[in-house]
């Protein structure tokens, strides 16, 4: 039998703030209001935006499940401080969350599964939530919503590149003509979103980039997470960004 043992470190508290920096500390706050996730995440996206850019990892920025964009906006200041090229690659349905599967043990944004999981295709989950779910909209933001708050942020437009549809559809066409990525941040909360996004982006994660999983706290993205990493015999040292309801939650590691 294989024993897989992930170790996983408690963040460091300076992830919530920058010291002595008034000023950014107000900038990446009005980032997190849009936000989905804790305030800490886009701090600390922040913070790996500028060690990737400081340390010349090669590679884009990508996130896979934009919402409101709150961590490209983190991602583009970082690289406008520092004026760099780095391109920053969104990857989102712009409808919403699709339907949880048979991994999964919950409906993000709803909490209780009230449609069957059990399907036969992967492609019979691949539908908004809210059309199921009509009063529920988590993570319902179109590209235009998004622009909008990026044009709001000062975030400069012609480093976005914007791929919108389910990451099934996109990822299998847009991958192979990607280069290296430098940070790649998941926040696809379901198991088939997140296992998708791993065997499609992370080959292309530059060693001493990083990966950060926005939903580790949810165990349909954990399970994904844990057997991707299982299967390609990869042992990364996790650090947890902050926790969700006292147990786990955002998690990111450094590729080695």
């Amino acid at each position: 039998m294989r024993i897989f043992k992930i170790v996983l470190f408690v963040g460091i508290l300076t992830n919530n703030m920058i010291h002595g920096d008034e000023d950014l500390n107000k900038i990446l706050d009005s980032f997190a209001g849009v936000a989905c996730s804790p305030k800490e995440t886009v701090y600390n996206t922040y913070n790996l935006s500028l060690k990737c850019l400081q340390n010349k990892i090669p590679g884009d920025f990508v996130e896979c499940g934009v919402a409101a964009g709150a961590q490209i906006a983190a991602m583009g200041y970082a690289c406008q401080q520092l004026n760099a090229n780095t391109k920053i690659l969104l990857f989102d349905s712009f409808e919403g969350i699709p339907l949880a599967g048979p991994n999964d043990t919950q409906q993000p944004g709803v909490g209780y599964l009230g449609h069957n999981t059990n399907v036969k295709h992967v492609e019979d989950l691949l539908v908004s939530s809210r059309t199921v779910y009509p009063n529920h909209d988590v993570s319902d933001h179109s590209v235009e919503k998004v622009k909008d708050n990026m044009k709001r942020f000062g975030i400069q437009e012609h480093r976005l590149v914007y791929y919108k549809g389910w990451f099934q559809h996109v990822l299998p066409i847009v991958a192979p003509m990607m280069g290296n990525i430098s940070l790649l941040r998941l926040d696809g909360d379901l198991y088939e979103s997140t296992k998708v996004c791993l065997e499609y982006l992370y080959p292309k994660v530059s060693k001493g980039g990083y990966v950060i999983i926005d939903d580790y706290n949810l165990e349909g993205c954990k399970k994904a997470v844990d057997e991707y990493l299982m299967a390609h015999n990869i042992h990364p040292k996790m650090t947890l960004i902050c926790s969700i309801l006292g147990g786990l939650g955002p998690i990111y590691w450094q590729v080695e």
